[in-house]
């Protein structure tokens, strides 16, 4: 069963949150080099170069983001510790 967002830690919730605004941004950047390929003759491969290059530093994020939350629960620990703690 999905868990409801007031369940969530908050660590969870800002990851969702700046991860709804990449992509909305991501999105939105889309469809503008869309229509201007549709309607002008201009050259786009930067631009449309920039965006593949956001999407792979986000994936880059995200699999280190599970790899970390990944340890954390293998090794049976809540939040990792903080320096100077026993």
């Amino acid at each position: 069963m999905a868990r409801r967002f007031r369940d969530r830690p908050t660590g969870e919730l800002m990851v969702l949150l700046i991860a709804a605004t990449i992509c909305t941004y991501i999105l939105a950047t889309m469809v503008v080099l869309l229509i201007l390929a549709i309607t002008t003759d201009r050259d786009l491969s930067n631009p449309a170069r920039n965006i593949a290059d956001i999407i792979n530093t986000l994936i880059g994020l995200l699999a280190g983001y599970l790899a970390g939350r990944t340890d954390i629960s293998l090794g049976g620990k809540k939040e990792p510790e903080q320096p100077g703690e026993p």
